[in-house]
């Protein structure tokens, strides 16, 4: 019965606690790597964005936390625009969609585990 419990216990507050999401932000930048500064976003904000446009020279890179994004890709007169959207923590380093793990939620469903296995055996 205990162990029951301290899953309802893990399950509730994970349930409850709500996290501003983070992203990778930045202004116009030229290369990705100038593009990692890390920004605890506003708390309506579900999606970070990645926008890179490109032409046959350069390539600029932008990062912004956004209420609503749409992953959109274009191109016109030799220069090509594509948008990225994600929704997780960090997600948005490379600016492609990726998909991480938040570790807080991984250790709380193995401590669960643990829990209930240990309570099992006894």
């Amino acid at each position: 019965m205990a162990a029951y419990t301290s899953l309802f216990l893990v399950i509730a507050l994970c349930a409850t606690t709500a996290f501003s999401l983070r992203c990778y932000t930045c202004d116009t930048q030229t290369s990705n790597s100038n593009c990692q500064t890390a920004t605890t976003c506003g708390s309506t904000a579900a999606y970070c964005m990645t926008t890179v446009t490109s032409d046959s020279k350069i390539t600029y890179v932008a990062k912004t936390c956004q209420d609503v994004c749409q992953t959109l890709s274009a191109s016109m007169n030799g220069v090509t625009a594509t948008t990225t959207c994600c929704s997780s923590d960090l997600c948005n380093t490379s600016g492609g969609i990726s998909i991480k793990s938040s570790y807080t939620a991984i250790i709380l469903a193995l401590g669960s585990v643990l829990i209930i296995l240990k309570s099992s055996v006894l």
